[in-house]
């Protein structure tokens, strides 16, 4: 990275979908770069193509990293190792890599194993998306307001982590530091256990239920209508993390079960009533 104020020069983004597509509506509406450059199969790439979106398209991923600045790897997790597979050798020494995978332990050690310490890496987290999928969800709005985590590795020169900190901050979002460790422990609290235990319930339920399902169930489940191959790929990575917490869910769901056998009203109200605050919290945010 020779510069860190923005615009820079080139900008690739390697899968347009949800995430990727949002980034590169946001980078041309900000111009945060002279040149964007968006690699995919040529059917995500003819999409691109009539939306209007102003950019260098590439079936190639060698050709579209020429000249990066910044390369943002937007594939889910399995896809992960072919794409540094075919752009390893391509990379130039003023490129930046960064992801927005949603696991960080298996994503940073595929970087280190795959790409050393002669390239500039760091882990992206964005902590915003939606249900639904591909470039025609993407919103250029997706962050603001988001946090961002970032998990750099240690040989990373202290102006690459400034730009990427400053690309997350100019999409609208609020970059912070922390280890993949730390990472992917936190979010299989909020964001890969939920995941699962939506999916669990909606597939729990009786088809005649479903019959009659309203708001509240379709807020709660909202989430299970994410892309299977995304979700298959972000909980296998996070195993570990996501069963340890599942455990602890497992304990405290059959504590609340234990006071509704009980019939002990105290002790219910107490639970929901710290629930209803902690949720009243959030809203704040």
């Amino acid at each position: 990275m020779n510069k860190k104020t923005f615009p820079i020069d080139t900008i690739t983004i390697i899968g347009p979908g949800l995430i990727g597509g949002s980034i590169a509506k946001a980078v041309k509406e900000r111009g945060l770069c002279k040149k964007l450059a968006i690699a995919a199969r040529e059917e995500e790439l003819d999409i691109v193509k009539k939306s209007g979106l102003e950019a260098d398209l590439y079936n190639q991923l060698a050709s579209s990293i020429a000249g990066a600045d910044l390369v943002v790897i937007c594939v889910p997790f399995d896809a992960l190792k072919t794409i540094l597979l075919q752009i390893k050798d391509h990379i130039e020494p003023q490129t930046v890599i960064t992801d927005v995978i949603s696991v960080k332990k298996e994503v940073m050690t595929l970087f280190s194993e795959l790409l050393g310490e002669k390239v500039e890496w760091i882990g992206s987290h964005p902590m915003a998306g939606s249900e639904r999928s591909g470039f025609d969800a993407a919103n250029s709005l997706l962050f603001e307001g988001s946090i961002t985590i970032l998990t750099p590795a240690n040989h990373v020169s202290a102006l690459a982590i400034d730009c990427i900190k400053t690309f997350w901050a100019k999409l609208g979002s609020i970059p912070i530091e922390l280890s993949a460790e730390e990472h992917d422990a936190l979010v299989s609290e909020i964001s890969h256990l939920p995941h699962l235990l939506a999916a669990v319930l909606i597939g729990s339920v009786s088809s005649q239920s479903l019959q009659l399902v309203g708001p509240g169930f379709k807020d709660t489940t909202r989430i299970a209508a994410g892309c299977p191959r995304l979700w298959k790929s972000i909980l296998m990575a996070n195993r570990h993390y996501v069963q340890k917490v599942g455990e602890k869910f497992i304990l405290q769901f059959q504590n609340a079960l234990h006071i509704l056998q009980q019939g002990d009203e105290k002790a219910l109200f107490e639970l929901l009533n710290k629930a209803q605050a902690i949720r009243k919290r959030l809203e704040k945010k």
